[in-house]
């Protein structure tokens, strides 16, 4: 017999998406809560077993119910009623007509115990969602099959709240988490979260950032590489956690959380101080948010202006349409919370992969390039008389200005500005009070758009070109595709002309150009957008400290100079490389922070 093999396992490095910052070390705890549908037994049930079927169906539906209203109101008290907010999807699908007749019919034809028809309908479901591109969609299955799950252990008389039973601090390690996993959390007890699966917008992500415990995602393999008890470390700013690290490695990163704490600890500081660069060049800074409890964060992270306000949220989650009365109390809500500063809101961007039960939107195969935004709009006026009517009357006293997404030709930007005439008439004859002259700008985020800029330029008051879906489209490639993610570049020689392009073009008839999107909160982008023209950044109101501190680091020449030279290159990885040598020059610990 050979001896025992004794010789220490060698630490394990896995990057994954970092979603919530910070360091955490600790003993795993592997969190499974995969019993539910996974674990349901297929029995047949007779004519007379039906209606019992039913019952038991009822009072499961009952119990769940209960138990997630219970859960949000613990959540509200711990985070508030924004974070609560998450688990208003999962009393949807709980309290779904179409889900709960579908179920039933499924066990009057196919005679089957309701644990198996429950988990062959909700499949179905969380199927077609997971086939969606967008994230927050994609995401909604995660809701579907939490509930599914709570019903079926609800129907065999299982307990289902199992973060609370956590008795000894750790780092929970999972496949991935469901909101009611995380609502149950101690924090005095659970210091990390990493998980196989996930993404920036899934629960996961929204809790830990809401905790403010250090978390990744999308790890892949851990809960297969990793055995209960190991210590792992977890660093959630850089997606990076390691299994077993060596005392060395601990040792280093000791000494970095300290160096970044006096980092985070400046950047605090700079709060009331304004994003103008060494040489006087002012860059505003304005926040991306997307509910109306969002604005009051801004302020408390730099940010005065608003550059982008999504109205989705009004119209995702319900099962009617919001009415002008609502939508416009709204709107000026958030007006009154930024007063005197400007709030930009983007009318509605929905269709194709985002939908409203009420909308009754059918999916399609190629959702980005189909019908929505204002595609959608242009094609039923009447519905979207009544948001430019609602942004109107909340413009009148207030400073707001709208923007129109996915616009592709001037044609669209003409046409719904025909509209927008006709909302202002009738307001007028109506003797309401509006905003007589609202600002209205567009997005450009296709290509076509940004080609023919400066034939739209005349016809808008600002430009605020989105990134993100400009990147996406210009260089045929879906974002959460791992197999081409390596080809989204925004340092590429066409992106970085286009948007030159359409600085150009806006500054030709006197116009405002912004960034909206994620170039615009890289710091070491910064310099580059700064450099090619762009006259204001709009990014999520974390970031912005990080961005400002970059601005006052830097001087506008040198920003010129590297924006020159970059359109002169033709490899954007050259052109990065530049990016990051002015960042290292400017800011260094800010480059140390990212890296």
């Amino acid at each position: 017999m050979s001896p025992k093999n004794t010789e220490p396992l060698s630490e394990i490095i896995l990057k994954g998406v970092g979603v919530s910052p910070g360091v955490a070390v600790g003993e795993v705890v592997l969190f499974a809560h995969d019993k539910g549908a996974s674990t349901v037994v297929d029995r047949s049930v007779s004519e007379e077993q039906i209606p019992l079927e039913i019952a038991r169906f009822d009072e499961a539906l009952i119990a769940t119910h209960r138990q997630i209203s219970e859960i949000q109101r613990k959540v509200a008290s711990m985070l508030g009623e924004e974070h609560a907010g998450i688990f208003d999807a999962h009393l949807l699908v709980v309290d779904d007509r179409y889900f709960i007749e579908e179920v039933v019919r499924e066990l009057r034809e196919k005679k089957k115990n309701v644990e198996s028809i429950i988990s062959q309908v909700a499949g179905r479901y969380i199927e077609m969602l997971s086939k969606l591109e967008d994230d927050y969609l994609r995401e909604r299955a995660a809701d579907v099959r939490d509930v599914t799950r709570r019903i079926i252990e609800n129907l065999a008389g299982e307990a289902v709240d199992r973060m609370d039973k956590i008795a000894q601090p750790c780092i929970v390690v999972a496949t991935d988490f469901s909101p009611s996993d995380t609502a149950g959390i101690d924090r005095a007890m659970v210091h990390a979260f990493a998980t196989d699966q996930g993404s920036a917008t899934s629960h996961t992500a929204i809790m830990a950032r809401a905790l403010e415990v250090p978390a990744v995602v999308g790890l892949h393999d851990l809960t297969g590489q990793v055995r209960p008890g190991e210590t792992v470390l977890v660093d959630g700013t850089r997606g990076v956690v390691i299994i077993r690290p060596t005392s060395e490695r601990l040792l280093i990163y000791a000494q970095r959380a300290e160096e970044h704490k006096t980092i985070l600890c400046e950047l605090e500081t700079l709060k009331d101080k304004p994003p103008e660069t060494t040489d006087g060049y002012y860059v505003p800074i304005a926040a991306n948010v997307g509910l109306p409890s969002d604005v009051e964060r801004i302020g408390k992270y730099g940010a005065k202006v608003v550059g982008l306000f999504r109205t989705e949220f009004l119209f995702l989650e319900e099962d009617r349409l919001p009415d002008e009365e609502e939508q416009m109390q709204v709107y000026a809500q958030v007006a009154d919370q930024c007063a005197p500063d400007n709030v930009v809101i983007r009318t509605l961007d929905m269709g194709g992969d985002k939908f409203s039960s009420a909308l009754r939107i059918a999916p399609e195969l190629n959702p980005f390039l189909g019908w929505r935004a204002i595609r959608f709009c242009l094609a039923h006026p009447d519905f979207f008389k009544i948001q430019l009517r609602a942004i109107l009357r909340a413009g009148a006293g207030r400073n707001i200005s709208m923007m129109y997404p996915m616009v592709s030709c001037l044609g669209e930007v003409l046409e719904a500005n025909i509209i927008l005439g006709e909302c202002r008439r009738e307001l007028q004859e109506e003797a309401i009070p509006f905003a007589e002259n609202l600002r209205v700008g567009v997005m450009i985020e296709i290509p076509s758009a940004a080609i023919t800029a400066d034939l739209i330029a005349p016809h808008v008051d600002f430009f605020s070109i989105g990134t993100n879906d400009l990147i996406q489209y210009t260089l045929a490639v879906d974002r959460v595709n791992e197999n081409v993610a390596y080809l989204y570049t925004p340092t590429h020689a066409a992106i970085l002309k286009l948007i030159s392009q359409v600085v150009r073009a806006g500054h030709a008839q006197h116009i405002p150009v912004s960034v909206c999107g994620e170039m615009a909160a890289s710091p070491e982008l910064v310099p580059l957008l700064i450099g090619l023209g762009v006259d204001e950044l709009s990014i999520s109101p974390p970031s912005v400290p990080m961005v400002k501190d970059v601005i006052r680091n830097l001087s506008y020449s040198d920003c010129r100079m590297l924006a020159k030279e970059a359109l002169r290159s033709t490899s954007s990885a050259e052109i990065l490389a530049q990016c990051r040598e002015l960042l290292a020059k400017s800011s260094p610990e800010i480059l140390e922070l990212i890296s």
